[in-house]
């Protein structure tokens, strides 16, 4: 390097990404592994990953690919979603569905203006009522059926809401696949983050769109669960 110029050693090629995904079973064994080369489809027919017993899968559900170097999870606007694993704590953001065991929970928040008198006509002065800044006011868990049907409403207006099957402001006592104390909901200024509370099954989102995957990321759809290895070789 002369005078903080670096010197040119000609252009390098970009790194080279294997990427695969596995069925990972119920009991802990591993199903069929297919290599990630081209878009790889995972559906209920007619795809690279069919499933035709599957009746929780949309016939073409999700796809998996890798573009710029990235492995992407990409959900193709399914009846019933994808979901993918959480690694670490993340916030929450209005209208965000969230699986812990069998419960399938929707976050929800009502704005400050929403709840606030109408601002007077004109001509007209109304006292005692202040301005506030808009923001959010309240938030709630919906907990909800796999179509979207709402079940029973929980607000969020602790510091901390906890859910589990056995301890937890929230309990589910008659679902096995949930953890004694399996999350919880830490409030923050003006926002709302999910823990998991190191619980066996783990915490996953419902993906909006698409979602990249790093090595060792779990994502499911239907009644199908796959795990993630990607590197670069």
């Amino acid at each position: 390097m002369e005078g903080g110029t670096a010197v040119f050693q000609g252009f390098r090629a970009a790194p080279r990404v294997e990427a695969k995904i596995s069925e990972k079973k119920p009991d802990g064994s591993w199903g069929r592994t297919v290599p990630v080369a081209k878009e790889t489809f995972i559906g209920r027919e007619n795809c690279d990953l069919s499933y035709p017993q599957d009746t929780l899968l949309s016939p073409r559900h999700a796809s998996v690919s890798i573009r710029d170097g990235k492995l992407m999870l990409t959900d193709l606007n399914s009846q019933h979603g994808s979901f993918i694993r959480q690694r670490q704590d993340s916030e929450l953001v209005p209208g965000d569905v969230f699986l812990l065991g069998r419960e399938l929970f929707r976050f929800v928040t009502q704005s400050l203006d929403e709840s606030l008198p109408k601002e007077p006509t004109e001509g007209t002065m109304v006292w005692g009522v202040p301005k506030l800044q808009k923001g959010p006011l309240t938030a709630k868990l919906e907990h909800i059926r796999l179509n979207g049907e709402v079940v029973t409403e929980f607000k969020l207006d602790k510091p901390e809401t906890t859910l589990g099957r056995t301890t937890g402001d929230l309990v589910f006592r008659d679902d096995p696949y949930m953890s004694g104390t399996h999350a919880r909901i830490v409030v923050q200024p003006g926002r709302f983050i999910l823990q998991d509370m190191r619980s066996r099954n783990g915490v996953y989102r419902r993906v909006r769109r698409e979602v990249p995957l790093i090595d060792g990321d779990e994502f499911f759809m239907g009644e199908q669960l796959f795990h993630v290895e990607f590197k670069s070789v």
